[in-house]
């Protein structure tokens, strides 16, 4: 048997099994005949690995060497290394100006390093999504991963840069793949990627005078630390999905812009930043006439100031994570998804949508009434702590749009709530794993919740019937309140989506402080008598079941969408929401907002139990006769 790191196998518990094995076979007589060639261990540690191939990894072993990393990968664990060849290194140097790895500091070669190695996880290329993985490296950054046909063959892809030549090399302690150009992360901040890029020097200008270029500059929470909440964990408790309870390993704030180029402006006679005044003193909608006179570029009022700001997420949204990465297999691919964000303009949202039939993905704020919409046409300019896309026409949450969005039913996944999920990439799809985050008390901004509630988010899973494939879940005597994106002013009825099932309790429910009737049961199946849900297909004198879509709005509750399913069957039957009973949407009422504002939906606990939420809803009460099943 070759022999690795002799100390570490003696301490890996399979081989020291063996070896007591291979000592007893030496004292005892032979039962049976033994294999000839019995392969115990052949596998290399990975530092090993790179050092026995020096014609493809001497210099990325030498810096692993030279920061002594290479002691880290060559130790038991679970570790992920992309591996750039000597080839890869070499083309480095030159494009930092640099002969070899010492013209280099120590601290910049460890960051090198780092930013090459995922610890703790082995993420193999089933495991890749087209966008942020949600695994840290030790440089603290996430990577992306993406592929596209090359040649007539799949070829992955780090940060779109950095092509995968070789995947999935199984060593001793984890994974590696070869990659033809060393992993550079971008190490300015979003305003200052912003400022260095001359092809949008007006919209920065603004940005600038604004002073809203000082609302990108956060990065990470350094209060939180995740070992400080280690006793919600201590005894974890696991989910029925198996998933058990984990704390979020960082707290980082993220941004996202969306910017026309000088030229975009120009063909709209914007030559300067004077121009872009003026046409955002004709443009912006001012729901308060008097904000029309704020003269202060610097006021939250003041019609340029909203313009730029309604051009800032505080999510950072890689193009990916604008919709398509919420395009679960739960979807059903004949209907229409939109995702609704606010923005940093205050009170205002934007609409994407990914059309089915064009098979076009990003479309910001279509226009019902001419199709117009604005497209992403430059995408995923990565910074620290954000991320921008150059667009093709202006964006302004102008007359139009705010009128559009008023007349639209506006259905919003419980995750888009929380910057801080997608900031810190919880809020993704796993065909393999079900994970889940328990959150300390603060972690989210606009959530407030007693100290016997245990918040938790559940990613997108195949085995839940869930809208967009994920949930927030509670446990305990929970009393918590959510806070809504904005709202525009109008007449509403106001839903809110769950999933009944036997270990739930039972909890009063409130809006804006008012409570929505009297508590909700969420163990109560829909075909409970109370209820009164039939599947549609199952009554001859009923087919459609609409007749019954009636008699259950009598009674506060609508049966699940048609546009979404369970895909692994496990609890549910792979069955789409509309045709399953354990799939509701609440009542909670009718409602007139008299101005565009964020609302309160809080839930009291009055039984132990689970809760859970899947979405909320707001629909326009002139749609709600011609709204359809999807």
């Amino acid at each position: 048997m070759k022999i690795y790191r002799i100390k570490l196998l003696l301490h890996h518990p399979v081989i020291s099994f063996l070896l007591i094995i291979m000592l007893l076979g030496t004292i005892m007589p032979a039962c049976v005949d033994q294999p000839t060639n019995i392969n115990t261990f052949t596998m290399e540690i990975m530092g090993d690995y790179l050092a026995n191939r020096p014609d493809q990894f001497s210099e990325f072993k030498r810096l692993l060497d030279t920061t002594q990393v290479l002691g880290l990968i060559d130790t038991y664990g679970k570790y992920t290394l992309f591996a750039p060849t000597n080839d890869a290194m070499k083309k480095f140097y030159a494009l930092k100006g640099k002969k070899s790895l010492n013209d280099f500091t120590v601290d910049t070669l460890k960051k090198i390093a780092y930013d090459h190695i995922i610890k703790g996880y082995v993420v193999k290329s089933d495991n890749f999504i087209d966008g942020l993985m949600p695994y840290l490296t030790m440089s603290d950054r996430f990577i992306s991963t993406s592929s596209k046909s090359v040649n007539n063959s799949l070829v992955y892809f780090i940060n779109n840069n950095s092509a995968i030549t070789t995947k999935d090399i199984e060593v001793s302690n984890g994974i590696i793949h070869v990659i033809n150009r060393v992993i550079d992360p971008s190490v300015l901040n979003i305003s200052q990627a912003i400022k260095a890029n001359k092809r949008f020097s007006i919209f920065t200008q603004a940005l600038v005078a604004t002073g809203m270029i000082d609302s990108l500059y956060a990065t990470t929470d350094q209060s939180y630390d995740p070992k400080n909440y280690s006793y919600m964990v201590i005894t974890p408790y696991v989910q029925g999905s198996g998933s058990v309870d984990e704390l979020p390993v960082s707290k980082k704030y993220g941004y996202t812009v969306l910017m026309e180029s000088d030229d975009t402006y120009k063909a709209n006679n914007i030559n300067n930043l004077d121009d872009l005044k003026a046409y955002a003193a004709l443009h912006v909608y001012n729901e308060d006439p008097t904000d029309a006179s704020v003269t202060d570029l610097t006021d939250r009022r003041n019609s340029l100031n909203k313009f730029i700001s309604y051009h800032m997420i505080n999510k950072k949204l890689t193009y990916s994570k604008f919709i398509d990465d919420y395009d679960t297999p739960h979807m059903l691919k004949t209907y229409d998804m939109y995702e609704y964000i606010e923005t940093m303009c205050p009170n205002t949202l934007i609409e994407i949508k990914k059309e089915r039939a064009s098979g076009e993905t990003n479309l910001i704020n279509k226009s019902t009434q001419t199709g117009d919409a604005i497209r992403i046409i430059a995408k995923d300019s990565d910074a620290v702590n954000g991320v921008y896309h150059e667009i093709d026409k202006i964006l302004i949450y102008d007359y139009k749009e705010a009128g559009e969005l008023s007349s639209k039913r506006l259905r919003m996944d419980a995750a888009s709530f929380f910057p801080e999920l997608t900031n810190n990439n919880m809020r993704y799809y796993d065909p393999s794993k079900p994970r889940s985050w328990v959150f300390p008390q603060g972690y989210i901004k606009r959530l407030t919740c007693s100290e016997t509630t245990r918040f938790c988010y559940l990613n997108a899973y195949g085995g839940y019937l869930d809208y967009e494939g994920d949930e927030v879940y509670l446990k305990g005597m929970y009393d918590f309140t959510v806070e809504t994106p904005p709202i525009p002013a109008g007449t509403y009825e106001v839903r809110f989506s769950y999933q009944p099932t036997g270990g739930r309790g039972a909890a009063q429910l409130y809006w804006d402080g008012v409570p929505c009737g009297i508590p909700l049961d969420l163990r109560i199946l829909a075909n409970d008598p109370l209820i009164g849900y039939i599947e549609p297909g199952t009554d001859p004198s009923d087919p459609n079941g609409f007749e019954n879509d009636k008699m259950m709005r009598n009674r506060g509750y609508m049966k699940g969408p048609c546009t979404y399913q369970d895909v692994l069957g496990v609890w549910y039957g792979k069955k789409i929401a509309r045709q399953s009973s354990q799939s509701l949407r609440r009542i909670l009422g009718t409602y007139t907002f008299k101005k565009t504002q964020t609302h309160k939906f809080s839930v009291k606990a009055v039984r132990e139990g689970q809760f859970m939420m899947d979405f909320l809803e707001f629909v326009p009460v002139e749609m709600i006769e011609t709204e359809g099943v999807d």
